[in-house]
């Protein structure tokens, strides 16, 4: 069972209800939203984010951040996605060519998949959010994902130091997201308000463990 997150956009505000805790856009706990550090970024390539469940109210979670940057993406919650109408429907398009964004020794560079791309077909790109281990059970689970042609971004140390990583190399939703969109089109700096953003949830979240600790 898969559930999708409405599309993430400039208009949406806190909510009104004053129990609630949490921000309606960028998911996050009112007394620690990053609304005021979010830009919209426009892009060609849609993203499709297949969210593990256990991710969704992660406070250290980036894929909310990432979605709610950008014009052209949108969460999938869920663990399972064969029976999802949407997937189903995209992979079966004639004029889409979905990609997997899974770094393994078949993946591509995006240099190559610009290289053999049919010049007809629109490319979307498939992030998975989750722990690397829930994200490999993701992947094994559905069979349509397995199928697809997986691309890399290439060696790069992350950044997301407020999280354990499994290795150096290991990127969040929002670098990922951030290094896809620049390679594919091109414009690094059209994207640096995604990093400006994961710089500024870093800070938030060091600055909290200082304030613990003092």
């Amino acid at each position: 069972m898969t559930q999708s997150r409405p599309d993430f956009s400039d208009n949406m505000k806190q909510p009104n209800d004053k129990e609630s805790r949490y921000c309606t856009r960028c998911a996050r706990a009112l007394k620690a939203c990053l609304c005021e550090y979010i830009q919209h970024v426009p892009h060609l390539a849609p993203l499709h984010i297949l969210q593990h469940p256990n991710e969704v109210a992660h406070p250290k979670g980036t894929a909310a951040l990432l979605a709610a940057s950008l014009s052209h993406a949108r969460i999938h919650v869920g663990e399972h996605f064969a029976d999802a109408d949407w997937l189903n429907a995209l992979l079966a398009d004639p004029k889409v060519q979905c990609y997997l964004l899974w770094p393994d020794d078949e993946a591509l560079t995006l240099a190559q998949v610009r290289e053999g791309r049919g010049q007809a077909r629109e490319v979307h790109f498939i992030l998975l959010d989750g722990t690397w281990r829930k994200a490999y059970r993701m992947l094994h689970s559905n069979p349509a994902l397995l199928g697809l042609p997986r691309i890399t971004l290439g060696a790069m140390a992350g950044q997301y130091s407020i999280r354990k990583k499994p290795f150096p190399e290991a990127l969040s939703t929002l670098e990922a997201g951030y290094h896809l969109l620049s390679q594919w089109e091109g414009e690094p700096e059209r994207f640096a308000p995604l990093m400006n953003l994961f710089t500024e949830l870093n800070r938030q979240w060091h600055d909290f463990a200082q304030g613990r600790r003092a």
